[in-house]
Protein backbone atom coordinates (compact mmCIF):
# COMPACT_ATOMS: atom_id res chain seq x y z
CA UNK A 1 0.00 0.00 0.00
CA UNK A 2 4.35 7.02 -3.37
CA UNK A 3 1.53 6.61 -1.75
CA UNK A 4 1.31 9.65 0.88
CA UNK A 5 3.51 12.11 0.34
CA UNK A 6 1.61 14.40 -1.95
CA UNK A 7 0.85 17.04 0.82
CA UNK A 8 2.76 15.60 3.99
CA UNK A 9 4.78 11.96 5.03
CA UNK A 10 1.87 10.94 7.58
CA UNK A 11 -0.56 9.76 4.89
CA UNK A 12 0.70 5.89 3.59
CA UNK A 13 2.48 6.63 0.43
CA UNK A 14 0.63 4.40 -1.97
CA UNK A 15 -2.64 4.80 -0.95
CA UNK A 16 -2.41 8.61 -0.96
CA UNK A 17 -0.92 8.08 -4.58
CA UNK A 18 -4.66 6.78 -5.53
CA UNK A 19 -4.82 10.30 -5.47
CA UNK A 20 -3.84 10.88 -9.31
CA UNK A 21 -2.46 8.11 -10.95
CA UNK A 22 -0.68 11.01 -13.20
CA UNK A 23 0.99 11.96 -10.66
CA UNK A 24 2.57 8.79 -10.08
CA UNK A 25 3.88 8.56 -13.37
CA UNK A 26 5.36 11.85 -13.32
CA UNK A 27 7.08 11.65 -10.32
CA UNK A 28 8.19 8.23 -11.22
CA UNK A 29 9.62 9.62 -14.74
CA UNK A 30 11.45 12.39 -12.70
CA UNK A 31 13.28 9.75 -10.72
CA UNK A 32 11.33 10.42 -7.50
CA UNK A 33 11.91 6.91 -6.66
CA UNK A 34 12.63 3.35 -7.49
CA UNK A 35 10.79 0.47 -5.67
CA UNK A 36 13.15 -2.40 -5.94
CA UNK A 37 11.59 -5.86 -3.89
CA UNK A 38 14.26 -7.51 -2.06
CA UNK A 39 14.54 -10.61 -0.30
CA UNK A 40 15.64 -11.09 3.38
CA UNK A 41 16.19 -14.80 4.64
CA UNK A 42 18.80 -16.97 5.27
CA UNK A 43 22.24 -17.12 3.49
CA UNK A 44 21.25 -20.42 1.66
CA UNK A 45 17.49 -18.85 0.66
CA UNK A 46 16.64 -19.77 -2.65
CA UNK A 47 17.19 -17.23 -5.17
CA UNK A 48 14.33 -14.84 -5.94
CA UNK A 49 12.73 -15.30 -9.97
CA UNK A 50 10.62 -12.18 -10.91
CA UNK A 51 7.76 -13.01 -13.45
CA UNK A 52 5.59 -10.27 -14.92
CA UNK A 53 1.89 -12.10 -15.25
CA UNK A 54 -0.16 -9.20 -15.92
CA UNK A 55 1.38 -5.73 -17.41
CA UNK A 56 -0.89 -2.63 -17.85
CA UNK A 57 -0.15 0.81 -19.26
CA UNK A 58 1.52 4.24 -18.49
CA UNK A 59 -0.49 6.50 -16.19
CA UNK A 60 -2.39 3.29 -14.81
CA UNK A 61 -1.45 1.56 -11.22
CA UNK A 62 -2.70 -0.94 -9.38
CA UNK A 63 -2.50 -0.48 -5.50
CA UNK A 64 -3.85 -3.75 -3.25
CA UNK A 65 -4.11 -7.59 -3.86
CA UNK A 66 -5.59 -9.89 -2.28
CA UNK A 67 -5.59 -13.62 -2.25
CA UNK A 68 -8.25 -16.11 -1.68
CA UNK A 69 -9.42 -19.98 -2.45
CA UNK A 70 -11.46 -18.46 -5.65
CA UNK A 71 -8.01 -16.79 -6.71
CA UNK A 72 -6.68 -13.42 -6.97
CA UNK A 73 -8.07 -9.88 -6.85
CA UNK A 74 -6.10 -6.49 -7.30
CA UNK A 75 -7.59 -3.16 -7.81
CA UNK A 76 -6.47 0.65 -8.27
CA UNK A 77 -7.03 3.64 -10.06
CA UNK A 78 -10.24 4.90 -11.60
CA UNK A 79 -12.28 1.45 -10.68
CA UNK A 80 -10.11 -0.62 -12.21
CA UNK A 81 -10.40 -4.80 -10.82
CA UNK A 82 -8.68 -7.11 -12.17
CA UNK A 83 -8.98 -11.05 -11.46
CA UNK A 84 -7.21 -14.21 -11.96
CA UNK A 85 -7.95 -17.50 -10.72
CA UNK A 86 -4.30 -18.96 -11.42
CA UNK A 87 -1.80 -15.87 -11.13
CA UNK A 88 -1.35 -16.21 -14.97
CA UNK A 89 -3.97 -15.23 -16.93
CA UNK A 90 -5.69 -11.93 -16.06
CA UNK A 91 -9.40 -10.47 -16.87
CA UNK A 92 -10.01 -6.76 -16.42
CA UNK A 93 -13.05 -4.47 -15.47
CA UNK A 94 -13.64 -0.83 -14.95
CA UNK A 95 -16.49 0.04 -12.96
CA UNK A 96 -17.64 3.93 -12.92
CA UNK A 97 -17.01 5.51 -9.86
CA UNK A 98 -16.33 8.64 -11.21
CA UNK A 99 -12.81 8.78 -11.53
CA UNK A 100 -12.32 7.44 -7.62
CA UNK A 101 -9.51 5.16 -7.16
CA UNK A 102 -10.07 2.34 -5.12
CA UNK A 103 -6.80 1.12 -2.79
CA UNK A 104 -8.03 -1.62 -1.01
CA UNK A 105 -9.45 -5.25 -1.51
CA UNK A 106 -10.39 -8.25 0.70
CA UNK A 107 -11.82 -11.52 -0.87
CA UNK A 108 -12.98 -14.40 1.41
CA UNK A 109 -15.64 -16.67 1.12
CA UNK A 110 -17.07 -15.59 -2.22
CA UNK A 111 -17.49 -12.08 -0.44
CA UNK A 112 -15.55 -9.52 -2.24
CA UNK A 113 -15.59 -5.88 -1.00
CA UNK A 114 -12.75 -2.97 -2.16
CA UNK A 115 -12.73 0.73 -0.55
CA UNK A 116 -10.64 3.75 -1.83
CA UNK A 117 -10.92 7.55 -2.50
CA UNK A 118 -13.81 10.11 -0.80
CA UNK A 119 -15.12 6.76 1.52
CA UNK A 120 -16.05 5.09 -1.58
CA UNK A 121 -17.14 1.20 -0.60
CA UNK A 122 -18.12 -1.60 -3.69
CA UNK A 123 -19.39 -4.90 -3.07
CA UNK A 124 -19.50 -8.21 -5.77
CA UNK A 125 -22.84 -10.06 -6.15
CA UNK A 126 -24.27 -12.17 -8.61
CA UNK A 127 -24.69 -9.60 -10.88
CA UNK A 128 -21.48 -7.90 -10.62
CA UNK A 129 -19.92 -4.88 -8.44
CA UNK A 130 -22.54 -1.90 -6.88
CA UNK A 131 -21.39 0.50 -4.72
CA UNK A 132 -22.71 0.66 -1.20
CA UNK A 133 -23.61 3.43 1.16
CA UNK A 134 -20.61 4.89 3.03
CA UNK A 135 -20.53 6.63 6.17
CA UNK A 136 -17.92 8.67 5.76
CA UNK A 137 -16.23 10.57 2.72
CA UNK A 138 -12.46 9.86 3.94
CA UNK A 139 -10.24 7.72 2.27
CA UNK A 140 -10.16 4.19 2.92
CA UNK A 141 -7.07 2.74 2.80
CA UNK A 142 -7.73 -0.69 3.86
CA UNK A 143 -10.63 -3.82 4.43
CA UNK A 144 -10.72 -7.19 5.84
CA UNK A 145 -13.28 -9.63 6.85
CA UNK A 146 -13.94 -13.01 8.68
CA UNK A 147 -15.91 -14.89 6.47
CA UNK A 148 -19.03 -14.73 8.41
CA UNK A 149 -20.53 -11.23 7.77
CA UNK A 150 -18.25 -8.92 9.86
CA UNK A 151 -16.15 -6.37 7.77
CA UNK A 152 -14.08 -4.01 8.84
CA UNK A 153 -12.46 -0.67 7.29
CA UNK A 154 -10.56 1.95 7.74
CA UNK A 155 -8.92 5.57 6.55
CA UNK A 156 -7.77 8.50 7.11
CA UNK A 157 -8.55 10.78 10.56
CA UNK A 158 -9.46 7.96 12.67
CA UNK A 159 -12.15 6.35 10.15
CA UNK A 160 -12.73 2.70 11.53
CA UNK A 161 -15.81 1.26 9.67
CA UNK A 162 -18.07 -1.90 10.28
CA UNK A 163 -20.43 -4.10 8.70
CA UNK A 164 -22.11 -7.02 10.15
CA UNK A 165 -24.08 -8.10 6.95
CA UNK A 166 -20.97 -9.16 4.71
CA UNK A 167 -20.30 -5.36 3.58
CA UNK A 168 -24.19 -4.77 3.01
CA UNK A 169 -24.59 -1.57 5.44
CA UNK A 170 -22.02 0.36 6.95
CA UNK A 171 -21.43 2.39 10.22
CA UNK A 172 -18.90 4.48 11.57
CA UNK A 173 -17.43 3.40 14.92
CA UNK A 174 -16.50 5.81 17.67
CA UNK A 175 -13.49 5.08 19.28
CA UNK A 176 -11.81 6.82 22.09
CA UNK A 177 -8.78 7.40 21.37
CA UNK A 178 -7.39 9.29 23.88
CA UNK A 179 -7.89 6.15 25.57
CA UNK A 180 -6.12 4.19 22.99
CA UNK A 181 -3.06 6.37 22.11
CA UNK A 182 -2.95 8.60 24.73
CA UNK A 183 -4.29 11.60 22.83
CA UNK A 184 -7.24 13.20 21.23
CA UNK A 185 -5.66 13.30 17.74
CA UNK A 186 -7.57 11.24 15.13
CA UNK A 187 -4.29 9.04 13.98
CA UNK A 188 -4.66 7.79 10.36
CA UNK A 189 -5.40 4.03 10.82
CA UNK A 190 -3.82 2.64 7.68
CA UNK A 191 -4.52 -1.40 8.11
CA UNK A 192 -6.99 -3.52 9.34
CA UNK A 193 -6.62 -7.00 9.30
CA UNK A 194 -9.13 -9.95 10.85
CA UNK A 195 -8.08 -12.96 12.10
CA UNK A 196 -9.27 -16.74 12.30
CA UNK A 197 -11.20 -16.05 15.14
CA UNK A 198 -12.60 -13.16 14.03
CA UNK A 199 -10.70 -10.33 16.32
CA UNK A 200 -9.51 -7.19 14.49
CA UNK A 201 -5.95 -5.48 14.24
CA UNK A 202 -5.43 -2.01 13.36
CA UNK A 203 -2.24 -0.17 12.07
CA UNK A 204 -1.52 3.20 12.12
CA UNK A 205 0.33 6.34 12.65
CA UNK A 206 2.45 6.71 16.47
CA UNK A 207 3.37 3.17 15.84
CA UNK A 208 -0.35 1.85 16.97
CA UNK A 209 -1.27 -1.59 17.19
CA UNK A 210 -4.73 -2.30 18.44
CA UNK A 211 -6.96 -5.13 18.64
CA UNK A 212 -10.49 -5.73 19.37
CA UNK A 213 -12.24 -8.88 20.10
CA UNK A 214 -15.86 -7.40 19.92
CA UNK A 215 -16.05 -6.74 16.55
CA UNK A 216 -14.65 -3.45 16.65
CA UNK A 217 -16.80 -1.91 19.68
CA UNK A 218 -13.67 -1.82 21.62
CA UNK A 219 -9.25 -1.95 22.04
CA UNK A 220 -6.92 -2.68 23.21
CA UNK A 221 -3.35 -0.98 22.49
CA UNK A 222 -0.71 -3.42 21.71
CA UNK A 223 1.81 -1.21 20.72
CA UNK A 224 2.72 2.56 20.35
CA UNK A 225 6.08 4.33 18.81
CA UNK A 226 6.95 7.14 16.86
CA UNK A 227 7.15 5.88 13.34
CA UNK A 228 4.02 5.26 11.41
CA UNK A 229 2.72 1.41 10.56
CA UNK A 230 1.53 0.88 7.11
CA UNK A 231 1.60 -2.72 6.50
CA UNK A 232 0.45 -5.41 9.41
CA UNK A 233 0.28 -9.56 8.23
CA UNK A 234 -0.80 -12.47 10.37
CA UNK A 235 0.34 -15.86 9.76
CA UNK A 236 0.29 -19.26 11.60
CA UNK A 237 0.98 -19.97 14.89
CA UNK A 238 1.20 -16.49 16.50
CA UNK A 239 3.22 -14.78 13.79
CA UNK A 240 2.87 -11.62 12.95
CA UNK A 241 4.39 -8.21 10.97
CA UNK A 242 4.19 -5.04 11.17
CA UNK A 243 6.29 -2.47 8.75
CA UNK A 244 6.28 1.14 8.62
CA UNK A 245 8.56 4.43 7.97
CA UNK A 246 12.05 3.98 8.90
CA UNK A 247 12.56 1.05 7.58
CA UNK A 248 10.69 -0.41 10.74
CA UNK A 249 10.29 -4.13 10.81
CA UNK A 250 8.22 -5.49 13.93
CA UNK A 251 7.41 -9.26 14.84
CA UNK A 252 5.10 -11.03 17.28
CA UNK A 253 5.39 -14.54 17.74
CA UNK A 254 2.38 -14.43 19.89
CA UNK A 255 -0.33 -12.97 17.69
CA UNK A 256 0.32 -9.71 18.63
CA UNK A 257 0.65 -9.34 22.38
CA UNK A 258 4.61 -8.72 22.39
CA UNK A 259 6.46 -6.95 19.72
CA UNK A 260 10.52 -7.00 18.98
CA UNK A 261 11.99 -4.93 16.29
CA UNK A 262 13.59 -6.92 13.76
CA UNK A 263 16.69 -5.03 11.78
CA UNK A 264 16.01 -4.18 8.23
CA UNK A 265 19.32 -2.51 7.44
CA UNK A 266 17.40 -0.02 5.53
CA UNK A 267 15.50 3.53 6.31
CA UNK A 268 12.95 3.12 3.70
CA UNK A 269 9.54 3.84 4.03
CA UNK A 270 8.31 -0.08 4.08
CA UNK A 271 4.38 -0.24 2.63
CA UNK A 272 3.35 -4.09 2.98
CA UNK A 273 3.97 -7.17 4.27
CA UNK A 274 2.40 -10.53 3.24
CA UNK A 275 3.58 -13.98 5.33
CA UNK A 276 3.43 -17.40 3.81
CA UNK A 277 2.65 -20.62 5.23
CA UNK A 278 6.16 -21.68 5.89
CA UNK A 279 6.52 -18.06 7.86
CA UNK A 280 8.27 -16.69 5.36
CA UNK A 281 7.11 -12.89 4.44
CA UNK A 282 7.99 -10.28 1.53
CA UNK A 283 7.67 -6.87 2.47
CA UNK A 284 7.31 -3.96 -0.03
CA UNK A 285 8.47 -0.31 0.48
CA UNK A 286 9.93 3.08 -1.42
CA UNK A 287 13.31 2.28 -3.06
CA UNK A 288 13.35 -1.04 -0.88
CA UNK A 289 11.54 -4.19 -0.09
CA UNK A 290 12.34 -7.16 2.39
CA UNK A 291 12.01 -10.81 2.98
CA UNK A 292 12.02 -12.70 6.31
CA UNK A 293 11.81 -16.25 7.76
CA UNK A 294 10.76 -16.88 10.58
CA UNK A 295 13.94 -17.36 12.59
CA UNK A 296 15.89 -14.54 10.89
CA UNK A 297 17.00 -11.34 12.71
CA UNK A 298 18.32 -8.89 9.54
CA UNK A 299 17.58 -7.75 6.71
CA UNK A 300 19.49 -9.95 3.37
CA UNK A 301 19.71 -8.00 -0.03
CA UNK A 302 18.77 -10.06 -3.33
CA UNK A 303 20.39 -7.23 -5.37
CA UNK A 304 19.81 -6.90 -9.27
CA UNK A 305 16.40 -7.74 -9.91
CA UNK A 306 15.15 -6.14 -12.94
CA UNK A 307 11.78 -6.72 -13.60
CA UNK A 308 11.29 -5.08 -10.02
CA UNK A 309 12.74 -1.61 -10.50
CA UNK A 310 9.90 0.20 -10.25
CA UNK A 311 6.84 0.87 -7.30
CA UNK A 312 5.05 -1.74 -6.08
CA UNK A 313 2.86 -1.29 -3.15
CA UNK A 314 0.67 -4.23 -2.17
CA UNK A 315 1.70 -7.81 -1.64
CA UNK A 316 -0.21 -11.07 -1.22
CA UNK A 317 1.01 -15.34 -1.18
CA UNK A 318 -0.92 -17.36 -3.58
CA UNK A 319 -0.37 -20.58 -3.52
CA UNK A 320 3.06 -20.32 -1.93
CA UNK A 321 4.63 -17.35 -4.97
CA UNK A 322 4.16 -13.55 -4.15
CA UNK A 323 2.20 -11.20 -5.93
CA UNK A 324 3.06 -7.86 -5.81
CA UNK A 325 0.90 -5.09 -7.92
CA UNK A 326 2.13 -1.38 -8.26
CA UNK A 327 2.95 0.66 -10.85
CA UNK A 328 1.40 0.79 -15.36
CA UNK A 329 -1.17 -1.78 -13.50
CA UNK A 330 1.59 -4.43 -13.89
CA UNK A 331 1.11 -7.83 -11.64
CA UNK A 332 5.07 -9.74 -10.78
CA UNK A 333 5.00 -12.90 -9.43
CA UNK A 334 7.79 -13.78 -7.26
CA UNK A 335 8.54 -17.71 -6.45
CA UNK A 336 11.81 -17.64 -3.77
Amino acid sequence: MLMSLINTLLFKPCSALGVDVDVIAKLVRCGMGLLVITVIGAANAAPLQGQLVNRGHAHEALFAVNASSEGLIAVGGGGQISTSKDGENWTRLDIDLAGKSLLAVSDLAGNAIAVGQQGVIVRRDGSGWHEQTSPTTERLFSVAQDGEGFVIASGGFGTVLRSVDGGIHWEKLAIDWQALIGQSYEPHVYNVTVDDRGRAYMVGEFGMIARSDDQGLTWQALHSGDESLFGFSLGVDGLAYAVGQSGTILRSRDAGLNWEKISSGSEAILLDVSIRSDGRAVVTGIREGLSIGAEDSKATRLEDSPLLVSWYCDVSVYKGDFYVVGEKANVIKLSI
